[in-house]
């Protein structure tokens, strides 16, 4: 199928795919709603996951000797297999083998897509992995935060703005008026 010229529409029937498969899942467990709050969830969380796994092909690509295609090919592939790995997972009712469900669509997607090896691919989907969680630790811990600089930046909520110790350190623990 890569072979025949389609390698480039291949990502985004995975990505749909695995689209669909998050609505229906979601559907059938709660109704439109859901299904329509599911899929925008999952699009919500490319905005994450796509940087993150921009971030582990270039990594991988310096350690191995491994030619890589342009940003936009990237991007669209990595959307396409996180995405189908994510609508594979939640039809699995279990969460340990709904979790090994995810990890095997994303060994063979990327196998399949970037043409690696097998070390080759484990080593990306670890990196991926681990990229992955360090975007997610970043705006976990620090972008949703109460106090974070997004959440207050409006001249409302500064006016709302929670009293300050005045120039006395509590730790963090208590605070001192």
């Amino acid at each position: 199928m890569l072979r025949s010229g389609s390698h480039r529409t291949v990502p985004f029937q995975m990505l749909l795919f695995g689209l669909v498969l998050i609505g229906a899942e979601a559907y059938q467990e709660a109704g439109k709603q859901a299904a329509e709050f599911a899929v925008k969830g999952s699009l919500q969380k490319l905005l994450i996951q796509v940087p993150a796994g921009l971030i582990a092909v270039f990594i991988a690509s310096r350690f191995m000797d491994v030619d890589v295609d342009p940003l936009h090919v990237i991007a669209l592939k990595v959307a396409g297999i996180t995405v189908l790995a994510e609508g594979v997972a939640c039809w699995v009712p279990v969460p340990f083998f709904s979790m090994m469900a995810e990890l095997t669509v994303m060994l063979i997607g990327f196998f399949w897509l970037f043409e690696l090896s097998k070390w080759e691919t484990y080593f990306l989907v670890l990196l991926n992995f681990a990229a992955l969680f360090g975007t997610r630790y970043v705006v976990d811990n620090y972008m949703s935060s109460p106090r974070s600089f997004w959440s207050t930046s409006s001249p409302a909520g500064r006016r709302n703005a929670p009293p300050r110790a005045h120039n006395r350190s509590s730790g963090g623990l208590i605070r001192i008026e």
